[in-house]
């Protein structure tokens, strides 16, 4: 085994419904910054469509899926490559880039698969700790490659398109995670037309609610797509997945009425978890909710203890004292989630 395996962490990603229940307990999920939403009808006709073919390969180039992102995008399909979920296309840029002792710069706090990725790979990292993830660019390093998350996990905050500029600019690689953007609309997508430096990664888990599924796809200049879409694993996303992209990116206007409704309702839970004493919410424009908890109380364990899991990101590097993430559940599960606040806290 190499050296390096014994030295990282094991990706955490925190407890799940099946961890918990027990009892008769049904948990409630906040936790994974999943869409609480069920996919449109027309989604669910293309998977019982697909199961009909699963014996059969997908096409290897997904020229359908791409197609369609690309027209989604407004880019040309020579610039997308896609993989199975955001958190493999960010391995095959690593693998794709880094040779040993490359330098990797990852502001923190953010999210923590940007570290093992790069370790694998043997790479020099340097953290950089900005206050509420408010990234300035002169205060960055050298690097080869830079991970950026925009909006960010955990703080949910994006970063500013002035900031990204100047960090292209150096004309080294720098990758922005867009998982969340949806949620706020305020990509730097079409920036690729301008660097030759720049991937954005984006996710159909978050906006789209096809976590279970896992599609993921970057954009990027032609010639960075040929190098991962070379070194990608053949048949990466299956061809239920495949088919059902597509149909979510066909029926976009019952996901924007959904992410309307949860910007809604994330404005609102942010409001009521202020009113909590010792609690404080902080602005977010993804489809969770960062909160500090200022008294420490061991908050997530609470919760869980009423069926309620939230994700801890207690000790996550550049978080300072008790924090949990939250993410934006229906107008439901956020009452209950509330009134159970109350009572806890």
């Amino acid at each position: 085994m190499r050296s390096v395996i014994w030295i990282i962490n094991k990706y955490d990603a925190g407890k799940f419904p099946e961890d918990v229940e027990k009892d008769g307990l049904k948990a409630v999920n906040l936790s994974s910054n999943e869409n609480p939403y069920p996919p449109s009808n027309e989604v669910k006709e293309a998977y019982l469509k697909a199961l009909s073919s699963i014996n059969r390969y997908p096409h290897p180039e997904y020229k359908d899926l791409k197609k369609a992102i690309a027209e989604y995008l407004d880019v040309d399909e020579s610039m997308v490559t896609v993989g199975n979920g955001a958190g493999d296309i960010l391995n095959n840029i690593c693998v794709a880039i880094l040779d040993a002792f490359d330098k990797v710069a990852i502001p923190i706090p953010s999210y923590t698969l940007y570290a093992i990725l790069a370790m694998l790979r043997d790479a020099s990292i340097e953290y950089v700790e900005f206050r509420n993830y408010k990234i300035k660019a002169d205060e960055i390093p050298p690097f080869k490659l830079l991970f950026l998350c925009s909006p960010n996990n955990p703080t949910g905050n994006v970063v500013e398109r002035k900031e990204i500029e100047k960090l292209l600019e150096r004309g080294n690689y720098v990758v922005v995670d867009e998982a969340y953007v949806e949620y706020c609309n305020k990509s730097i997508v079409d920036l690729v037309n301008k660097f030759d430096n720049l991937i954005v990664v984006r996710s159909f888990s978050k906006f789209f609610g096809l976590a279970g599924l896992r599609v993921g796809y970057a954009i990027a200049n032609e010639k960075i797509v040929e190098a991962l879409e070379k070194i990608r694993l053949p048949f990466c996303i299956s061809r239920v997945a495949n088919d059902v992209a597509v149909a979510a990116l066909n029926s976009i206007d019952y996901y924007v009425k959904l992410r309307d409704e949860i910007v809604k309702e994330r404005e609102r839970l942010a409001r009521e978890l202020n009113k909590i004493l010792f609690l404080k919410a902080y602005p977010s424009d993804a489809n969770f909710v960062l909160v500090k908890v200022v008294k420490k109380m061991d908050l997530a364990k609470r919760l869980l203890e009423e069926g309620i899991i939230v994700r801890d990101v207690t000790g996550l590097m550049g978080l300072e004292g008790e924090h949990v993430r939250i993410t934006v559940g229906t107008k439901e599960e956020n009452d209950f989630l509330i009134r159970t606040l109350k009572q806890v806290v």
